[in-house]
């Protein structure tokens, strides 16, 4: 075979290329650029205990890898492992390091695992001290604790029991292996759901404070609603003669409502007028009790002396025109009536002297009526700043407003609230806590 020179230059191109590729290879491979640091940075991870864990143990980061150890060192009071972490990766600077295995016999690794909220980011030099990292549980002590609680269980003794519950399972073997299915759908549901148990622990906490503060009254209530059911168990006949004699009473009492629903509304409300008049005039009741025996005292002075004799002992004495008549207010001369007139005509019972107060006429007049708690005078409620309610009448209208004047309950309040009005005020007006 002849070797032209074109030939020779080809060959001579193609294992440069060839040297080229493969040196690239080695170089890719062997991780060269992070032998010497390119590409990579250095953190240090203090660990108490570091057993299992060894150089090119791989380091995650949220599940993915992003680094190797590069060294493991014992340091004067720890284990210093050195990650080696590819620089393309941001990884936060408040993780901890964690010690992991893929099985539990299984080769070790470190897991970043973040705390809070991200900030700053990994330098190269940092150091994880040993609060921040968490080592491996050693999965000999628990083989051991397992291996003596096998050796503590009598065999014969645990044989006899899984006999006894293999007999006692009998056909239900399928349900019992649902069962346990169910609950390792269950276990796998609370995982899942784990962020939200958290937060509801926590929301609970409050919660939970405030009733471990209100123990003791709620043992007290427990306490308490105890002793009424020992009584209303000890009183147990007596409740269930008075629930099976209960059905006519009631029955009773409901017919009486029925009947009394008309009338009896009507009555209360009126009652709580009258309740609401009796409450404001009550020291003039009060003076008047007081008056009332000395004025009994004094006609039984009158009387009795002659009582032997059948007659009073009296003085007469005459006055005319002193005080003078008033006539002012009430009907004038033309408007009066024949004394022969046989037909009735409403009464204006608010009538009464218009006189001024000064005027000597019926000084003891209606005019002059002292009011409550005031000094000022006047002859109807309206003339004292009071107001009243405006009672109810069967036929749905006032006989005094047809009469064309004002009923003394409703003289200082004609356009009252209907709602004021109800049979509550009967119990609320008297003591100040209606209207």
């Amino acid at each position: 075979m002849v070797l032209t020179r074109l030939i020779k230059r080809q060959l001579r191109i193609f294992a440069v290329l060839t040297a080229v590729a493969l040196g690239l290879m080695v170089f890719t491979y062997a991780r060269v650029p992070a032998m010497v640091g390119i590409g990579v940075y250095d953190v240090k991870a203090e660990f108490g205990d570091a057993s299992g864990l060894y150089p090119k143990a791989l380091v995650t980061y949220r599940g993915v890898k992003v680094g190797e150890v590069s060294s493991l060192e014992l340091g004067s009071t720890s284990a210093v492992a050195t990650m080696r972490l590819d620089s393309g990766t941001r990884i936060p600077a408040n993780v901890d390091a964690e010690l992991h295995s893929t099985s539990a016999v299984g080769e070790q690794y470190v897991d970043l695992v973040p705390k809070g909220a991200p900030g700053a980011s990994l330098q190269d030099g940092d150091v994880l001290p040993r609060t921040r990292t968490v080592e491996m549980p050693q999965i000999t002590p628990v083989l051991d604790s397992v291996n003596h609680l096998l050796k503590s269980v009598p065999l014969r003794t645990t044989s006899e029991v899984l006999d006894q519950v293999d007999e006692g399972l009998g056909p239900n073997g399928p349900e019992v292996g649902e069962l346990i299915d169910a609950s390792g759908k269950l276990i796998d549901e609370a995982q899942d759901r784990i962020a939200a148990t958290t937060g509801l622990i926590q929301a609970l906490e409050p919660v939970l404070t405030t009733q471990q503060r209100l123990a003791p009254q709620t043992v007290g209530y427990a306490a308490s609603l105890r002793q009424l059911t020992q009584q209303l168990a000890s009183k147990d006949a007596d409740l269930r003669s008075l629930l099976r004699a209960g059905g006519p009473g009631l029955d009773a009492v409901s017919a009486t409502v029925d009947d009394l629903q008309s009338t009896l509304p009507m009555l209360l409300d009126n009652l709580s007028v009258s309740g609401q008049v009796l409450n404001t005039y009550l020291p003039q009741l009060e003076q008047s009790l007081v008056v009332y025996p000395a004025t009994i005292g004094r006609l039984q002075s009158t009387v009795n002396p002659r009582a032997k004799q059948g007659d009073v002992q009296l003085d007469l004495r005459a006055g005319v025109n002193n005080p003078p008549a008033c006539s002012t207010g009430y009907l004038a001369t033309r408007d009066r009536r024949s004394p022969a007139a046989r037909t009735v005509r409403k009464v204006d019972t608010l009538a009464h002297c218009d006189g001024a107060p000064q005027n000597p006429s019926s000084i003891r007049g209606a005019r002059n009526l002292p009011c409550p708690g005031s000094p000022a005078r006047g002859p109807l409620p309206a003339s004292c700043g009071l107001e009243f309610g405006q009672g109810e009448w069967p036929e749905g209208v006032d006989p005094n407003a047809a009469a064309g004047r004002a009923s003394y309950a409703d003289s200082g309040s004609p356009d009252a609230d209907p709602q004021r009005h109800a049979w509550q005020a009967l119990f609320l007006r008297p003591v100040g806590l209606w209207g």
